[in-house]
């Protein structure tokens, strides 16, 4: 990470933001294709991936099964 302050960013219209577009979960994300994952914005791509778009899901844009997010204010 980068710069801590975008490590998550809130917004009742949307789901999570990770590192302002690393990763989004759009809302209602287990009924479209709306969620992606772009990460080298905020959140470093590990050494060795070939595609930063497709870590999470193989493919840039996803539906996500399951999220679970943990928030420490």
């Amino acid at each position: 990470m980068t710069t801590p302050s975008h490590a998550i960013y809130k917004y009742s219209g949307y789901g999570p933001y990770f590192g302002s577009n690393d990763i989004f979960i759009a809302d209602n994300a287990n009924s479209n294709t709306n969620s992606f994952s772009n990460f080298g914005n905020y959140y470093s791509v590990p050494s060795g991936v070939k595609d930063k778009n497709t870590i999470l899901a193989g493919t840039e844009y996803f539906t996500p099964d399951e999220v679970e997010v943990f928030y420490l204010d």
